[in-house]
């Protein structure tokens, strides 16, 4: 159903962008048509003084502008459409199997954090590059906390907000269109954020107020010249401008202070107008969405009204850079100085308000991306949220392998909240720790997860899986992981009710000192109600069972042999290991000799 979708928009944005690009090249032709009118036109006026000469030039001069105008907007419509064509073209090889095109979130990457690096949430392959559909620095910043620091708080509204988004697909194709357009970079967005915290260049309303004066003085002398064609008037007009242009240098550095900022933010300005403008405009059901919406206001005018405004007034104090229209503008008008007041006027009344406004964009498109999640995977169940501790799922599979590899398994942390999971090498232990694991965290951050049911109570979740040792800190690897471990002591000991994902812990040490240390971790983890899953190799753990009845459980995932090859089901099954695969392959591989 998404697949066909896909090549069905993809299909009908190719055609319109191809009927635009003909547009623009007839367009074009008739812009550079037009053009050597005009200057026939004006040739003619300066030659003849004839008066239909020069109605002509200036009607010639209004038309030109017009269908600069039009290709201009044509041109927008059609590296808008084209960006609808790429991200539905992206789609459909991504769901052939093809790797993500969007950014995994790398620099997100922590070892440190309770779950993120082990359960592979960024970089390469990871959780986010699936998931995320953002085209904004805010959207991906969202997204990555609402994987990270979910509000457990809002899960079910979250839940609704990604249901209702679901089936908006033209709106949240545009948003994302949109922000393609115009890629967002850090360091704009810091020049940004200077600019709206920086002191006031201009506040003096007297001054400006007294500035005003010159201007309409100039243009009264150039009215009144005109009616009287007055020799002496003419001078007074002449030096009337000049001073309007020594009072426009004076105030050159201050212009050129917001024309730094201009020349970098513009083009996202109004890239994030028209993506605020598509959230405006929907009529949403959901409490969040509503919430959000509403937020989009300051006073009698919207977040997008109020950046077009912004973007605007930086697009006119560019003006500048055109030598000869500075010239002019500010010569009649103070121009500048006017955009440079209007300027410090919206930083006074909005400055406060716009990084919250590009923060709920953020917000839309991380729920956006879920939404995407949840249409690509119309099988995907959304959670329910319990308020008594419990897990439990029936056909949970990992979200990030394919329909036709990954298997699916049932599990249940109910009655026996502690399993112990044995497997031999390669039998999938850490695969299905990962999927329990991403399935949860998906759950917290208001998401489908790749399951056909799937209860849970909103834990803190605390994985040990890839520890790493850290040369800046000079810290081994096995003091790394006994740090992981005194965290989720020192987590569950604060009353935090934690879910514990481990994967053969204490590796660097010898075997009796890791059974003990072992038996002594789920030992402790039981007496302090902790909920979890770890799994091990050592199958004498299993004996825990016998010592915690009612709360540890023993769960294994076996392989088997076939015509001298081992075969790997990765179904999940009560009990403990009975097979060992190690030596059988280091014969089969012949590293070691067969007895």
């Amino acid at each position: 159903m998404s697949l066909s979708t896909y090549q069905s928009l993809s299909s009908e944005y190719s055609a319109k962008k191809s009927l635009l690009r003909k547009q623009l090249g007839w367009l074009s032709l008739f812009r550079l048509l037009l053009f050597i009118v005009l200057a026939f036109f004006v040739y003619k006026s300066f030659q003849t003084g004839a008066s239909y000469f020069i109605l002509l030039s200036v009607a010639s001069l209004v038309c030109f502008f017009i269908i600069v105008g039009l290709y201009d907007k044509l041109n927008t419509r059609s590296v808008f459409y084209k960006a609808l064509v790429k991200l539905n073209e992206d789609e459909i090889n991504f769901l052939a199997g093809q790797p993500s095109v969007y950014d995994n979130g790398k620099e997100y990457i922590d070892p440190q954090h309770p779950y993120s690096y082990d359960l592979g949430i960024f970089g390469e392959a990871g959780l986010l590059s699936f998931l995320n559909r953002t085209s904004t620095q805010f959207g991906k910043a969202a997204l990555s906390n609402a994987l990270l620091y979910s509000n457990t708080a809002f899960i079910e509204k979250r839940q609704q907000a990604v249901k209702e988004l679901k089936d908006k697909l033209e709106f949240r194709q545009h948003i994302q269109a949109y922000g393609m357009v115009e890629e967002t970079k850090e360091k704009e967005i810091h020049q940004l954020k200077v600019w709206i915290n920086s002191p006031s260049l201009f506040n003096n309303k007297i001054l400006y107020y007294g500035l005003c004066v010159f201007p309409v003085i100039t243009i009264g002398l150039l009215v009144s010249y005109f009616v009287s064609e007055n020799d002496a008037l003419l001078n007074l007009l002449i030096g009337s401008f000049i001073l309007n242009l020594i009072i426009s240098f004076l105030f050159a550095r201050k212009i050129s202070l917001h024309l730094s900022v201009s020349t970098s933010v513009t083009k996202i300005l109004q890239q994030f107008t028209k993506q605020l403008k598509e959230i405006e405009k929907q009529s949403f059901q959901s409490e969040l969405l509503k919430e959000i919406q509403e937020k989009l206001r300051s006073g009698n005018r919207t977040a997008s009204q109020n950046i077009a405004r912004l973007a605007q007034l930086f697009n006119y104090l560019e003006m500048v850079m055109n030598i000869v229209t500075s010239l002019l503008l500010n010569g009649l008008f103070l121009f500048h100085i006017h955009i440079l007041h209007l300027l410090e006027k919206w930083k006074k009344e909005q400055g406060s308000h716009i990084m919250k406004w590009l923060q709920l964009l953020g917000e839309i498109e991380a729920l956006n991306s879920f939404a995407n999640f949840s249409f690509n995977n119309p099988s995907f169940c959304y959670p329910e949220v319990n308020s008594t501790e419990i897990l439990a799922a029936t056909n949970m599979g990992h979200p990030l392998i394919r329909n036709r590899t990954r298997v699916d398994n049932n599990i249940s942390f109910d009655k026996q909240k502690i399993v112990v999971l044995t497997g031999s090498n390669m039998s999938g232990k850490s695969t299905f720790l990962r999927t329990l694991g991403i399935n949860l965290i998906l759950a917290k951050a208001g998401s489908p997860v790749c399951a056909e049911q799937f209860t849970f109570y909103p834990y803190d979740v605390y994985v040990s899986m890839n520890i790493s040792d850290s040369l800046k800190d000079s810290e081994s690897f096995f003091y790394a992981e006994l740090k992981r471990l005194q965290h989720i002591i020192q987590q569950l000991q604060k009353g935090n009710k934690t879910f514990v994902i481990l994967d053969e812990i204490l590796r660097g040490t010898n075997s009796n000192d890791k059974h003990s240390g072992t038996v002594g971790l789920i030992r402790k983890l039981a007496d302090m109600k902790a909920s979890g899953i770890i799994a091990t190799h050592d199958l004498t753990v299993s004996e825990l069972e016998k010592e915690y009845p009612n709360y540890i459980s023993n769960k294994c995932l076996e392989s088997e042999t076939i015509n001298d090859e081992l075969h790997f089901d990765y179904k999940l099954r009560d009990g403990v290991c009975t097979t060992l695969t190690a030596s059988f392959l280091m014969k089969k591989m012949g590293i070691i000799e067969s007895k």
